[in-house]
């Protein structure tokens, strides 16, 4: 049963779910089982990032909370979750980690976990004030990553053209007023054949991406839903202006690439009981 599948648009997926519907029924009913066997101690699997086999714990349990299996399941070695274990199997599998990469975070268990794989590895963070860019660069120093931390905008990089091999983006795009923007600089900084990976909060049933709250020129922001904040792991909630839906590929392509994909991720064997999606794309 493949792992990794990959759709270019809604239809495709549609058409997959009746096609495949016994299959996906059961893939539901297997991570359910899952679910009602499920101890503190977790699953074991292969780690992307540590590649080797490790335990993914879930403490969430020990408090009478429901684990995710997208946000939970932290490598007891790297910390790293299953999301972002799933977006650094996609960089890795074809060797285009071997170039240039940059992410957008540096002040992260991630970051650090990567730069083991990804030698020439660049992160930067949406952090304004020097003096807290200061503490996170002494943070970086305690946990051995020696620089300096960079501030990063992503609807303005700070970086020339054709300057990396691949540009990840994890759980950012949703926060962003004009994504758009951020979908072009990502484009612009990739060398040609550069791939692009994202993740978002993908809502795979939509076709087409929710606003909930959009950015005036003059600053304001309005809120067309009820605002939703999600945790920041540099502190604090921070809004979400989208609910992505399958029109993501097309506003990356028009961004400037030139195939892009919607990536579902699930294999126990890695810490992926269920089903994970991210999206990637080639310059």
């Amino acid at each position: 049963m493949a792992a990794v599948e990959s759709y270019p648009d809604f239809e495709a997926w549609r058409d997959a779910q009746v096609r495949e519907a016994a299959r996906f029924s059961a893939e539901f009913a297997e991570s359910q089982a899952l679910r009602q066997t499920l101890t503190v101690d977790g699953i074991t699997g292969h780690c992307s990032l540590c590649d080797g086999r490790r335990r993914f714990p879930c403490p969430e349990l020990a408090a009478a909370q429901a684990p995710s299996f997208r946000e939970g399941l932290l490598c007891d070695a790297c910390r790293c979750n299953a999301r972002q274990r799933a977006v650094a199997a996609l960089l890795l599998e074809d060797g285009a980690a071997t170039g240039k990469t940059y992410l957008t975070e540096q002040a992260s268990p991630f970051h650090r976990a990567l730069r083991r794989r990804v030698p020439d590895l660049v992160g930067s963070e949406y952090v304004r004030s020097r003096w807290r860019r200061w503490r996170l660069s002494t943070w970086l120093w305690r946990h051995g990553v020696f620089e300096r931390l960079r501030f990063g905008d992503v609807t303005a990089l700070p970086f020339a053209a054709a300057s990396f091999d691949a540009a990840l983006s994890l759980d950012v795009l949703e926060h962003v007023p004009d994504y758009h923007a951020a979908l072009r600089e990502f484009a612009r900084v990739l060398a040609p054949g550069g791939q692009c990976v994202l993740s978002v909060p993908f809502y795979a049933n939509r076709e087409s991406t929710e606003t909930l709250a959009r950015m005036h020129a003059n600053g304001r922001v309005e809120h067309l839903q009820p605002p939703e904040y999600h945790g920041d792991p540099l502190g604090g909630g921070v809004l979400c202006f989208h609910h992505f839906g399958w029109d993501l590929l097309a506003a990356m392509r028009e961004a400037g690439f030139s195939d892009a994909h919607a990536v579902r991720l699930r294999d126990p064997a890695r810490g992926w009981p269920e089903a994970l999606w991210v999206l990637r794309a080639r310059r």
